[in-house]
């Protein structure tokens, strides 16, 4: 207890400006911003990209005008524009990274000083009391937040993989190879449609009182929506697998529904009548172009009803097709569940693990710098390993349908 005590006396008490120079970033005009892999950065994170970098570095950017105190990082060299700060590396003073971590722990964001437009002021930041701890406990820390992060980023792009490998594949099915003779008929023929009712405003809680509540496409994240709110008296209900649209500006958004709950009048809920889920879901995402034209009917906003819905022109799959595409598609749709839980869990972790390893609440090894440096390799190569397996496991069971021709 003493030791601990010790070391943690070792951490200093001073401001952001002490330790800290924050930048202002430089105007670049979309039109004048060349072809290139360097990320320009504004206040929203990253809105395009450039052949020159403006800071030849890794850093951290700021929001500075619009959306304020929002912190990203960068890795590589990069380009800020001038509705953000940055802050380049000081090896003798911080650790980049650990700061990153830090900037996101002292409200920033609650620093507006601009009634017309949202604006953070320099001084205001450099006001801010941090405590920073000696640079070898910097890194300790930075590597346990690190190791996390790289492994939410792992599943997100390991999502995105296999996504793009289910899409593909009913492109080919039913775009490229679908058969001309394939009737016409009305989305309606195929799927069942809920549209949304919103319950009494009162009934809505975050006390997880009731069943879970979506109201639109607000809740909306990659694939699966983030639970805010529970409701007391449901209208309209949602079954696990089940597609959610958008049907209000933006109309044609869509998630998937994780778990049984209730829907509000900005969402519909859509299934084929055979429960093919993953085919439900593939099948609305291809239909942006007639969603679209819904979107530009509205005089203020967009929407959809149920008759519009029902009857959208669409080629009707045959049940042979669609079974197919549903036994190579589904075990790819539940291996995005999958990552997904895990990756809410792990930014559950981070989350909390953070707040506290910025306060010395909890305290980090600083052996465990080194070990995750090397553990960084290693999840390096399970993640090209990981992708690998992923397209093969996709590349066997592509061969189903002819298989079942051959058969």
């Amino acid at each position: 207890m003493k030791e601990n005590q010790m070391q943690k006396n070792e951490w200093k008490e001073c401001k952001l400006g002490d330790v800290v120079r924050i930048n202002y970033g430089k105007g670049l005009p979309e039109q004048k911003r060349k072809p290139g892999n360097v990320p320009v950065f504004s206040s929203a994170g990253i809105t395009g990209w450039h052949n020159i970098p403006m800071v030849n570095n890794k850093g951290i950017i700021i929001g500075r005008k619009g959306t304020i105190g929002t912190v990203y990082y960068s890795d590589k060299p990069f380009f800020c524009i001038d509705t953000a700060y940055y802050i380049e590396p000081d090896e003798t003073k911080y650790d980049i990274k650990y700061l990153f971590y830090l900037l996101n722990t002292i409200g920033l964001k609650e620093l507006n000083e601009d009634s017309a437009v949202p604006g953070l002021n320099r001084d205001t930041a450099y006001a801010q009391e941090i405590l920073l701890p000696p640079l070898p406990e910097q890194r300790a820390i930075a590597g346990v937040l690190s190791s996390l992060d790289d492994k939410i980023d792992l599943l997100h792009r390991q999502n995105k993989t296999l996504e793009e490998m289910a899409e593909a594949l009913w492109r080919k099915m039913f775009v490229e190879e679908a058969n001309p003779e394939w009737k016409r008929g009305k989305l309606g023929d195929e799927m069942n449609i809920t549209m949304g009712q919103s319950p009494p405003g009162h009934t809505y809680n975050e006390e997880k009182q009731g069943i879970i509540f979506f109201q639109g496409r607000a809740e909306f994240d990659f694939r699966f929506p983030q639970t805010r709110l529970y409701c007391t008296e449901p209208k309209r209900f949602s079954k696990k697998g089940d597609t959610l649209v958008s049907v209000r500006a933006p109309v044609g958004d869509i998630n998937m529904a994780y778990e049984d709950c209730c829907i509000g009048r900005g969402l519909a809920a859509v299934r084929h009548k055979k429960n093919c889920t993953a085919y439900t879901f593939y099948r609305i995402r291809s239909l942006k172009n007639e969603f679209d034209a819904f979107e530009q009917q509205g005089t203020v906003f967009g929407s959809i009803g149920k008759d519009d819905f029902n009857n959208i022109d669409v080629v009707l799959s045959p049940e042979i097709a669609i079974q197919e595409f549903e036994y190579t598609a589904k075990p790819i749709d539940d291996k995005i569940f999958a990552n997904s839980i895990q990756i809410r869990t792990l930014s559950h972790l981070r989350d909390t693990l953070l707040p506290k390893l910025m306060s010395g609440e909890v305290r980090v090894s600083e052996k465990s710098d080194q070990s995750d440096k090397s553990d960084k390799s290693d999840r390096s190569d399970r993640s090209d390993r990981s992708d690998q397996s992923d397209k093969s496991d996709f590349s066997d069971q592509s061969d189903f349908s002819e298989r079942r021709k051959n058969d």
